[in-house]
């Protein structure tokens, strides 16, 4: 009895240290182009910055994800930066930093305007830029042209940063876009 046991102990072992092995696969790694400003027509374009690589690193998370280090990346960038934001330009990105993802953004401009013959005093907002992506594993391209247009009452602004707000939701909503078709596929797998 002792040996059935003991066998039985030693079979549950060798499974329990090699189930957690069982069916991961590599994560994709992900090229993330610096977002490019025009800074004099970006106010607040350090804030912009920190808010796209927060949205990056949330989106893209280990372990289905894996961030290229930004030097490396960097070091395919022009200096001047990306002057096309077509497929061919982001698959030799892709190709040169040997990623399966490449994502590039753009701010041309924001601008915020008050509008006083409202009812309320209201705040009006204009973004414009432009957004591409390549996902090597799907082989989607995605380009957007940006040209976002929202008002807010000018009270509500003093409790929240509409401005982040917006740009954050419609870059999520094109990242998601680039990244849709993997998910569709993991969770036919598991279906």
């Amino acid at each position: 009895m002792k040996k059935l046991v003991a066998f039985i102990f030693v079979l549950l072992a060798v499974f329990f240290m090699n189930a957690p092995f069982a069916g991961t696969a590599e994560a994709a790694r992900v090229a993330v182009v610096p977002i490019q400003t025009n800074d004099k027509l970006v106010e607040r374009a350090a804030d912009f910055n920190g808010y796209y690589w927060d949205i990056m690193i949330d989106k893209f998370k280990y372990p289905d994800y894996e961030l290229m280090d930004d030097e490396k990346v960097a070091a395919v960038i022009p200096d001047e930066g990306l002057t096309s934001f077509d497929q061919a330009t982001l698959t030799t990105i892709c190709e040169k930093v040997d990623a399966e993802i490449v994502v590039a953004m753009r701010l041309d401009e924001i601008k915020e305007t008050p509008l006083n013959f409202r009812r309320e005093p209201t705040l009006e907002t204009f973004m414009k830029g432009e957004f591409a992506s390549y996902n090597r594993l799907t082989g989607k391209y995605y380009h957007k042209k940006m040209y976002i247009k929202g008002e807010i009452e000018e009270v509500l602004t003093l409790r929240t940063d509409w401005q982040q707000q917006t740009f954050a939701s419609e870059l999520k909503r094109y990242i998601n876009r680039t990244i849709e078709d993997k998910e569709k596929k993991k969770n036919s797998r598991i279906k």
